[in-house]
């Protein structure tokens, strides 16, 4: 079994990475291999809109959305994170969602076998967890276009660094509690 998380944060070293290896602690606990990619450190270019994929099976940029797209095929599950910017997702998570593109074929059928597991995590500045969920949801719509199957969604809420979602108890919980459901 394997458990890839893409983090769309440029702190590697903050909350939403925090959360992400929170959630993954079930998964490697049970011999299940793990791997973070963070975004901010790779060179992945904007989708130009070329549908060169259309007609090749694979997109035309060659750079480091090569290395995920092999992962999304072949991770059993999947943990996609943001912090809250501006009201929404990073851009370096938009950037790779939108590079999704290439894995549909011309007909818009997914590339990635289904029955994967999805979890999302958001960490947000902004007390109310409510506040931002539709970030949250646009994910999960997104990735159930590729066959994946929800597991679950954590939102850090009222956080700004590392040290303040260490004592929310309640949200490591639910979120080594999804980890169990990547299993």
């Amino acid at each position: 079994m394997k458990v890839v998380g893409i983090l769309g944060s440029a702190r590697e070293n903050g909350s939403t990475n925090c959360l992400i290896k929170e959630m993954m602690k079930e998964p490697a606990a049970g011999g299940a291999e793990t791997k973070i990619y963070n975004l901010a450190k790779m060179d992945i270019g904007c989708c130009l809109g070329c549908e060169v994929c259309r007609k090749t099976g694979s997109c035309a940029r060659k750079d480091d959305m090569r290395a995920l797209y092999d992962e999304l095929k072949t991770a059993d599950a999947l943990i996609i994170s943001t912090p809250i910017y501006m009201g929404g997702m990073t851009g370096q998570l938009k950037t790779f969602i939108d590079r999704c593109f290439a894995l549909k074929d011309a007909g818009r059928n997914s590339l990635i076998p289904a029955g994967k597991k999805l979890a999302v995590v958001i960490t947000q500045g902004a007390p109310m967890p409510d506040h931002y969920i539709k970030t949250a949801d646009r994910i999960e719509y997104i990735f159930q276009g590729f066959g994946y199957i929800h597991a679950g969604t954590v939102i850090a809420a009222g956080v700004h660094n590392t040290d303040e979602l260490l004592k929310e108890e309640a949200v490591l919980k639910k979120a080594r509690e999804i980890g169990k459901q990547l299993i």
